[in-house]
């Protein structure tokens, strides 16, 4: 791993799981004509009983289901496990910690802070969904930025959280802070690749 600045990994990994997010709920889209094939398919055509005088319709209603987008919130809560995951690993390679109890503990307790904080946001802070995960997203890289003391991931985190939570909270968003951390991790890989010349 070497010297320099470690915090790409997680930045890249966190731009990754954004990008899988995105590409998972635009695969998961229902066009109109599929939801109105489910329609005719799950609705019974002629009701059970003594209906037959009765004029029957089809119903031109959306599936019944809802929409079809995955729900964010277990999707978020997936991606963010997997990235806090992954992120202990890296750091358990790079720094190979003395006190392998410790680090295990604080990753097990990381991994649980997740849905707590996620929980937290939707019972008390009634918080949607599309929300809680940029907002637990950018507290991680809050955390990663004190315990780096790197200006350039709060400076990260701060365009981060402007794009995903203030201004667009929907694919835009994801897409967009998606692009912003994979920016900032490649820039600091080429700032590391230029410091070892």
């Amino acid at each position: 791993m070497g010297r320099g600045p470690r915090f790409w990994f997680p930045l890249a990994l966190l731009g990754f799981a954004e990008v899988g997010l995105a590409a998972a709920q635009l695969l998961a889209r229902r066009s109109r004509a599929q939801a109105e094939a489910a329609n005719l398919l799950l609705r019974p055509v002629v009701p059970a009983g003594p209906t037959y005088g009765y004029a029957q319709f089809l119903s031109q209603d959306d599936f019944s289901a809802g929409s079809g987008d995955l729900p964010t919130g277990p999707a978020w809560l997936v991606a963010l496990g997997v990235v806090v995951l992954g992120t202990a690993v890296w750091y358990a390679i790079a720094l190979r910690p003395a006190r392998t109890g410790r680090f295990v503990l604080g990753t097990i307790a990381a991994l649980l802070a997740v849905p707590l904080l996620d929980l937290v946001g939707s019972w008390q802070f009634r918080l949607d969904d599309n929300l809680r995960g940029p907002l637990l997203a950018t507290l991680g890289l809050l955390v990663l930025a004190a315990y780096e003391r790197s200006r350039f991931v709060l400076l990260t985190t701060a365009a981060f959280a402007l794009v995903a939570v203030v201004l667009s909270a929907d694919m835009a968003g994801v897409l967009a802070s998606a692009m912003i951390l994979l920016a900032a991790a490649f820039t600091t890989l080429l700032r590391r690749a230029d410091t070892l010349r």
